[in-house]
């Protein structure tokens, strides 16, 4: 889809969703984003009657790296109603997401996006209410479990402890997630996670379709997790980017492990080589690594990175959710 007015009408669903006529919408984008879809969205707010505000900055080195001084002060500034990552790397559990989350405040992450991710027959032209219906029955599960695993035929198995740790149906509406009233959700979207109990993980994660700083996985990422912290990442060039990114710009608390353990719930997905979406993508997994502090964890760290698991088994308690690409929870 390349018409400026084909992505002006899809990106106003998101502030549809999550904004309202007058509101303030600050935009962060950076230069490694197509310009059709940033100013596509500050257009689609125009159209909806309200006031959107762009900064544009080079892109961050890493995903969970903080946008420019001077652009996460306009962020902060109260006057906004909503936030909006726009951005080439990911910063949902960037300091700044931190931050906005104990003032209360809103946003959408829509890192990574494309124009050709807003095809209005794909995942952007999801029935989110639909969506978020079968997130809060996972969610559910979730909240009430002890523990949850995690296989496959390809070699996954994990196990990791979950109580007292919500379950949450990220599904493109807003979503409290911090005492204060902060929250948000992200576009394209379409998920339910659980940030499982620091230290608990245990046996191994076997990536086969989509990883952060890799796009689509040729030679799986193997991941050993052992007392909540990666050990090894073993593959092939896959695995290479990912030892290398968590040498030069981790910390010991990047390797903690699962950072998140989450189902994927948007029907519309087809692999597109890009974590945007494809962890989106129904009845797939999406496990991070690193960060858990947005989550309600208590892990920080430098970086945070996921990968995807294209048809995994996943079970609470011994109940199975998903199992061969479908979800078992109607």
């Amino acid at each position: 889809m390349t018409e400026r007015s084909d992505l002006v009408e899809v990106l106003k669903t998101p502030l549809r969703l999550n904004a309202k006529a007058g509101d303030r919408i600050y935009i962060i984008t950076d230069t490694a984003m197509e310009e059709p879809v940033w100013r596509g969205l500050h257009d689609a707010a125009l159209a909806l009657e309200m006031q959107p505000t762009v900064a544009l900055m080079q892109p961050r080195a890493t995903h969970s790296t903080d946008p420019e001084s001077a652009v996460r002060s306009g962020a902060m500034d109260p006057s906004n109603d909503l936030v909006v990552y726009l951005t080439s790397t990911a910063m949902a559990h960037a300091p700044i997401t931190d931050a906005l989350l104990e003032e209360g405040r809103r946003f959408i992450l829509m890192e990574e996006l494309t124009a050709r991710m807003l095809d209005p027959d794909g995942p952007a032209g999801a029935d989110y209410f639909e969506i978020d219906k079968l997130g809060q029955k996972l969610a559910k599960i979730f909240t009430e479990g002890s523990e949850v695993r995690v296989t496959c035929p390809n070699g996954t198995d994990l196990t990791a402890r979950i109580d007292g740790r919500p379950g949450r149906s990220i599904s493109g509406i807003p979503l409290v997630m911090h005492e204060s009233g902060g929250g948000g959700c992200a576009f394209p979207d379409g998920e339910c996670h659980v940030c499982p109990v620091e230290g608990t993980g245990q046996g191994v994660i076997v990536f086969d379709l989509t990883a952060h700083n890799v796009g689509a996985i040729k030679t799986p990422i193997r991941v050993t997790v052992e007392n909540g912290m990666a050990t090894a990442i073993e593959g092939g060039e896959e695995a290479e980017i990912w030892r290398k990114l968590l040498r030069e710009h981790g910390d010991t608390n990047s390797f903690n492990c699962p950072a998140e353990i989450s189902i994927g719930l948007n029907p519309k997905v087809t692999p597109m080589g890009s974590m945007r979406t494809d962890k989106k993508m129904y009845a797939t997994s999406h496990i991070g690594l690193g960060d858990t502090i947005a989550l309600g964890g208590t892990c920080k760290s430098k970086l945070r990175i996921e990968g995807v698991i294209r048809q995994p088994c996943i079970s609470v308690d011994g109940t199975e959710l998903t199992r061969g690409g479908k979800i078992l929870i109607g």
